[in-house]
């Protein structure tokens, strides 16, 4: 029994937890000065992140959302960063700040991948989330 705990203690120490995007910051994410039609924009879902440009799209899995990168321990949980690709082996294409710079409502991309930058131009563009559309029919 006691070998059986310490397998499940072992098992729960390295594997990577993800939390799901809080809700309030699900959505359509589209530079500030642009209508929320561009197709330019990051969607981001509970478990996920897709990047937008017209026809280009790339989806992003195994999401940290961290509460504490700003400030660690002395972070006032404000600005919250979503790191995709999270315990891969690779490292994170990118890092998606919300409320960026402690100012509410408005999401920044840092780029790592120069593919991406060039592919998706959001890079450290401010970002405004649109509210969600209720397609004509009425269904979600």
């Amino acid at each position: 029994m006691r070998w059986l705990l310490s397998l499940l203690l072992a098992g729960c120490a390295t594997s990577p937890v993800y939390d799901n995007v809080p809700m309030t910051f699900r959505g359509d994410w589209v530079p500030q000065m642009q209508s929320c039609d561009t197709a330019l924009k990051l969607v981001v879902e509970r478990d996920r992140l897709v990047l937008k440009n017209g026809i280009d799209t790339q989806t992003f899995k195994d999401i940290d959302v961290c509460h504490s990168c700003v400030g660690g321990s002395k972070s006032d949980g404000i600005e919250i960063w979503l790191i995709p690709a999270f315990g891969t082996q690779r490292p994170s294409p990118f890092i998606v700040r919300l409320n960026a710079d402690k100012v509410l409502g408005v999401a920044r991309l840092g780029f790592k991948d120069d593919g991406l930058k060039q592919r998706f131009p959001l890079d450290e563009v401010p970002l405004k989330r649109c509210e969600n559309r209720i397609p004509a029919s009425g269904s979600p």
